[in-house]
């Protein structure tokens, strides 16, 4: 895994949010702008943000094999697989801590206090933090992150030039 070129120019493009585009350049192996070019070509509209199904929509249409899985366990599943992995950070307000809120007043606010990272193998990506190893993701998320979700990603056409690097 590797850090795009472009993540810090790209970060302050798009003032920080660009989380999730960078996710699927690490993925890709190629840089930001250029998944932004693809995002754009496949008739997607980038909103300053990516939502979780547009990174799931993208995945597919590049013909990767892409499943919802729930994530209870920190614990990778298939090493030769990525994940995307939805980090929640919490709010201070204690009555609304549960989901969908996440101790945040309103859901606007909750889903805006989300992030995205990559693991795959023993290392994790984001694009704020660089890369670090898998035992390090819990003093990543503290007492104030939590993983709601996660996507597995992997080739399901060996042939593919999409493949997911091993």
């Amino acid at each position: 895994m590797k850090i795009p070129l472009d993540n810090e120019t790209a970060r302050e493009k798009h003032n920080d949010m660009c989380c999730g585009l960078a996710c699927l350049s690490v993925i890709e192996e190629i840089n930001i702008e250029k998944v932004l070019k693809n995002w754009k070509e496949m008739g997607m509209k980038f909103e300053g943000y990516c939502r979780y199904t547009h990174l799931k929509d993208y995945l597919k249409i590049k013909d990767y094999d892409v499943k919802q899985i729930r994530w209870n366990k920190l614990e990778i599943v298939n090493p030769n697989s990525f994940y995307i992995l939805r980090v929640q950070w919490l709010g201070n307000n204690l009555e609304k801590i549960e989901k969908p809120f996440y101790g945040w007043s309103f859901w606007n606010e909750a889903s805006a206090n989300t992030h995205f990272i990559v693991l795959h193998k023993s290392k994790v990506f984001c694009n704020s933090e660089g890369i670090f190893d898998y035992d390090k993701l819990s003093d990543y998320l503290g007492d104030d992150g939590l993983i709601t979700s996660a996507l597995e990603i992997s080739s399901q056409n060996t042939s593919s030039t999409h493949e997911v690097k091993k």
